[in-house]
């Protein structure tokens, strides 16, 4: 093992904490813009793509076409997203923001952003950046162990 087993369980007990309070900033309090957790995250992805499939955005979130399909037409029926079939292949599906999802897209943002602000000005000045550069490395590596795991014969197939 590269690394001691209780330096291990410290990480995952830190990781733990992390999830449970960063994952939860807005959940449960209406704070994220009167739409749900799952429509949170579908706003932000698309908001940072400006438009994108169906398929790309299920990928992107790592869900399911049909779970995907089922978010985005509760964004439709209350219109913060446009769905449009492309004019050259009927079966690709343009997704963006309405103006009014845009809206909603800008405040999400700036209310992550100010909460994360205040979080990372709570760090040792000096440290900041390397602390934001490594949670971005730790990131990459929890994807790239996920990408090239071989469990159950699902992962990692060429």
């Amino acid at each position: 093992m590269a690394m001691e087993i209780n330096k291990i369980q410290e990480l995952r007990k830190k990781l733990r904490i992390i999830e449970r309070q960063a994952g939860g900033i807005f959940e449960g309090r209406n704070d994220c813009c009167g739409v749900t957790t799952a429509q949170c995250h579908t706003i932000l992805e698309i908001g940072a793509r400006g438009e994108v499939s169906l398929v790309e955005l299920a990928e992107a979130l790592e869900l399911d076409t049909s779970t995907m399909s089922r978010t985005i037409q509760g964004l439709v029926l209350v219109g913060l997203v446009h769905r449009k079939a492309s004019e050259d292949d009927r079966r690709y599906v343009k997704i963006s923001l309405t103006t009014q999802g845009k809206k909603v897209y800008d405040e999400i943002e700036d209310r992550y952003n100010a909460f994360f602000d205040k979080v990372v000005a709570l760090l040792p000045e000096g440290r900041r950046d390397a602390v934001v550069a490594a949670i971005g490395d730790f990131a990459d590596a929890i994807r790239a162990s996920i990408e090239s795991s071989d469990c159950c014969g699902k992962r990692g197939e060429t």
